[in-house]
């Protein structure tokens, strides 16, 4: 009989393996928040996250686990979401002012904003001399002034 080891997630590295197997581990924005828990990765492996709670996880990342030649590479979700557009940077300037007093998460580019999916905030963005549409893209939204990670 063979007892199948728990994977448990302990650090980041940015050594990349020379030998080993890499588990990718899809997440949400809102599940790279949380350092700590049970997860399932793409290959429907258990894992438990143990990391140090000072950090984020990032798409990209890799993980060591208490199994030496065993990995987890972090892998952003696409998201469903509001891609706000203007020809006045103004007006992005007014909209992610008020979307930020919602604390409404946020990413921040140079031409376009972006937020969750939401029909309210879609609602709230008809007062605004911007333009929506909704897209499917992984979501980075700023860490905000009084982060805590």
């Amino acid at each position: 009989m063979s007892i199948k080891k728990q994977i448990v997630v302990t650090d980041w590295t940015k050594n990349k393996p020379k030998g080993g197997s890499i588990l990718k581990l899809t997440l949400s924005s809102d599940q790279r928040r949380n350092l700590r828990g049970r997860r399932v990765s793409d290959c429907n492996q258990e894992i438990i996250l143990q990391l140090p709670r000072q950090g984020r996880l990032n798409d990209g990342d890799l993980l060591v686990t208490n199994n030496p030649l065993t990995y987890i590479k972090i892998i952003a979700r696409k998201e469903n979401l509001i891609e706000i557009n203007s020809n006045s940077q103004i007006e992005l300037i007014k909209t992610a002012y008020h979307l930020g007093n919602r604390h409404v998460e946020v990413q921040i580019c140079k031409d376009a904003l972006f937020t969750k999916s939401n029909y309210l905030i879609e609602d709230m963005l008809k007062n605004f001399k911007v333009k929506t549409s909704t897209t499917q893209k992984k979501f980075f939204p700023e860490i905000g002034a009084h982060n805590h990670e």
